[in-house]
């Protein structure tokens, strides 16, 4: 049942890395795209090549930080956890890139995996309590501080760099926004790749501990890391564009300059965080809540808010939808364990 599972859970992980670049592509060229700084063909291969750096920059650089707050046995309740945690985490994916909505592929996995590890323990598989006081944090740190912090920041930016912008001429002033929203898509998919790299490098790695084999968590793999930045450069190529249609026009209208303020935000947030924290943000939710922020900052105000609610609405439960999913698929599996 242990090879079983770990061959299942590697088989899903692959996957994961694929659909989470498809997911996410939209994160760092919706803007670009729509305001022309960069053509479709070139930001996905762009985003391609600049998320495979930061999957190789997190596993040379990073590799203290791999390790999530989440306690995971490492026998086989904890592949069940992980493959149970993955395939919600995917169905996730793809449901919402169906209805065109951002949402966290990072808050997905942690919801699957304490929904998972609280069916274990609920059927006396594992001792361990995983609501710990780390975990929680790690959930709050994508769901809730980065989006606000995000938000607040884009909102007041955009006049103090209007007033800078005064006197140029509007040709200039479009051109540097392109300039600054092209740099920008750059640092959302290097953050990208450096958060969703980490992490995937630790389900891969915990699924061959959990099978017993001799790998070591600080020092990963040459080949997971060849796997991770392949599956997210491979994935970010067909780049979910239903998502950049909302992210770009449903959610919100904004100007090139409020666009560049948007994706400078977010770059610098997912680029810093992905370097300076151990924790993992949420590239979708960061960049969208930026867009909303400097959105915000217009004269005539373009918010669409039933879009916005369905958006948040998505936030809100994606962990509990994760979590219920992730424990009734331990449950069942719970009697071959």
């Amino acid at each position: 049942m242990l090879v079983l599972l770990t061959v299942l859970g590697l088989l899903l992980a692959a996957v994961h890395v694929v659909v989470n670049g498809f997911h996410d592509a939209p994160n760092a060229l919706a803007l670009p795209v729509r305001s022309r700084a960069l053509t479709p063909k070139v930001g996905l291969v762009l985003s391609a090549l600049v998320n495979a750096a930061g999957v190789f920059t997190a596993g040379w650089l990073l590799t203290e930080w791999i390790i999530p707050a989440t306690p995971v046995p490492l026998n086989a309740v904890g592949s069940a956890a992980l493959v149970c945690a993955l395939a919600s985490t995917i169905a996730w994916n793809v449901f919402t890139w169906w209805l065109g909505m951002p949402s966290s592929s990072t808050t997905a996995l942690l919801g699957g995996l304490l929904g998972a590890l609280l069916g274990a323990r609920a059927v006396d598989l594992t001792e361990q309590d995983p609501l710990t006081a780390a975990a929680l944090s790690q959930l709050a740190v994508p769901l809730l501080v980065a989006p606000l912090l995000a938000y607040g920041l884009a909102w007041a930016l955009v006049v103090p760099l209007l007033h800078l912008l005064r006197h140029s001429e509007p040709s200039t002033t479009t051109f540097r926004s392109q300039v600054a929203q092209a740099t920008g898509a750059a640092a959302i998919a290097f953050g990208h790749g450096l958060t969703h790299g980490r992490r995937a490098v630790w389900v891969f790695t915990t699924l061959l501990l959990c099978a017993g084999l001799p790998v070591s968590v600080r020092t990963p793999e040459p080949w997971i890391l060849v796997v991770v930045a392949a599956g997210l450069a491979v994935g970010t190529l067909f780049g979910a564009w239903r998502i950049a249609y909302t992210l770009s026009s449903r959610m919100i209208t904004i100007d090139p300059f409020r666009g560049a303020v948007a994706q400078g935000v977010a770059g610098s947030l997912l680029f810093l965080g992905g370097t300076l924290i151990p924790v993992s943000m949420s590239t979708s939710q960061t960049t969208a809540a930026a867009i909303l922020g400097a959105g915000r900052q217009q004269r005539f105000h373009t918010v669409n808010v039933r879009v916005v609610r369905r958006v948040i609405l998505v936030w809100v439960v994606t962990v509990p939808v994760c979590g219920f999913v992730s424990a009734t698929l331990l449950l069942a599996l719970s009697p071959l364990l």
